[in-house]
């Protein structure tokens, strides 16, 4: 039966796969339906499931090493369970739109909880290491459908840093004969893959995108997020505290690189807001200064790929975070008139979609056999076929 389900996949002409992702925003589960088949996957639907404030509380107490093992296995599967339902809701809304047709293959990034993509001493031994949560066979059994899940060990064990992986469905999805483009993603961590119109694509985390900002927020709002850069907007930088940040050693590794909340999340800026309190500094100014630092080591990157080029480059960007208008304004001001800014829209990929239709693309790919992993962006031995495949 399984194999079966298997060759059927293969043989269909326009496959219908749903990717799920839920990022380190810890925000929310997105589900997308794509059509694949063509030259590029077709976005058919997305929807948007909120993590109520509970469990985005206990998935901040496993990323931060303060729940225990029983808590984290229960949290696995407790996961698997609300990517099931995602789908079910992602199936509902087709229906109700008169689309009837079924899901042929479902492709789970599940949630990162920890990324150690850098060697250290562990029991005598140099390991790294790298979790997403959310059982796969929950989401098979729930759903009756086909499976690929856990898409980032197979580049780890090869040597590479198991992330970024989005670059590689970024230069099928925007790749432009005819200029430059640069797909920038802004969620808890930042990430841009550099796409030239000839030659070859390069990707790298850039470090914090909204998680310095959203745990401040936390701090002295009692807010998830800084809606709109609100708070920020009204700051001013603290020049100390920037030049501060701007050392991180994260910053001056060249490129591939990876990075998550345990170098710039929770820990940071707690230290960051217990020093604002020691300095008299405003919330307001120490908001400011977070999104300026989001958004100097992202052009910092930025400039990197694009560097000795007087060509023009496109920045198609999406994430959450540029709806905060503090780190976009910061952003804009550190580029020059090389940059100019559209949405991903314009290339036909809905911002809030890209990273789940790329998952899509690789549950795709991993079923069809093929690779689909870039050594060059993640550091791998060489390209693999990524992601684990669950039989309902």
């Amino acid at each position: 039966m399984g194999l079966d389900l298997i060759s059927r996949y293969r043989n269909l002409p326009k496959p219908r796969v749903v990717g799920l992702m839920s990022g380190t925003s810890l925000d929310a589960i997105d589900a997308v339906l794509v059509e694949m088949g063509q030259e590029r996957p077709r976005f058919i639907r997305l929807v948007s499931c909120p993590l109520d404030s509970e469990v985005r509380v206990q998935l901040l107490k496993i990323c931060r090493n303060e729940s225990d093992v029983w808590e984290l296995t229960r949290m696995h599967w407790f996961m698997g369970e609300l990517l099931a339902e995602a789908v079910e809701k992602l199936k509902g809304e087709c229906e109700a739109a008169g689309d009837k047709a079924p899901f042929d293959l479902i492709a789970s990034h599940g949630q990162t909880v920890c990324h150690l993509p850098v060697s250290a001493s562990f029991l005598g031994h140099s390991v790294r290491g790298t979790l997403q949560i959310g059982e796969g066979a929950v989401i098979a059994e729930r759903t009756g459908c086909l499976t690929v899940c856990d898409f980032r060990p197979q580049d780890l064990a090869l040597g590479g840093q198991g992330a970024p992986l989005v670059p590689f469905a970024d230069q099928i999805f925007f790749h432009s004969p005819d200029v430059d483009r640069i797909a920038l993603n802004i969620g808890g961590m930042a990430n841009i893959t550099y796409i030239p119109k000839c030659g070859e694509c390069l990707a790298c985390d850039t470090g914090p995108g909204n998680a310095l900002c959203d745990r401040a927020t936390e701090v002295y709002l009692n807010e998830p997020c800084d809606r709109d850069g609100r708070l920020a907007s009204s700051g001013s930088i603290i020049p100390e505290l920037l030049s501060k940040l701007a050392e991180s050693p994260f910053l001056r590794m060249p490129a591939p690189k990876s990075t998550g909340r345990e170098e710039f999340g929770a820990d940071l800026a707690d230290r960051i807001i217990a020093e604002a309190s020691k300095q008299g500094w405003e919330a307001a100014d120490v908001m400011r200064t977070l999104a300026a630092f989001t958004a100097y080591s992202i052009a910092l990157h930025v400039n990197r790929a694009h560097e000795d080029k007087d060509a023009p480059c496109e920045i198609l960007s999406g994430g959450g975070g540029i709806h905060n208008r503090a780190i976009m304004q910061e952003l804009r001001e550190r580029l020059d008139g090389r940059f100019t800014f559209k949405g991903m829209e314009s290339a036909g990929v809905p911002p809030q979609a890209r990273e789940a239709m790329a998952f899509a693309l690789f549950g795709h790919y991993t079923v069809l056999g093929k690779f689909s992993n870039l050594p060059s962006c993640t550091g791998a031995g060489h390209s693999c076929c990524l992601g684990k495949i669950v039989l309902p």
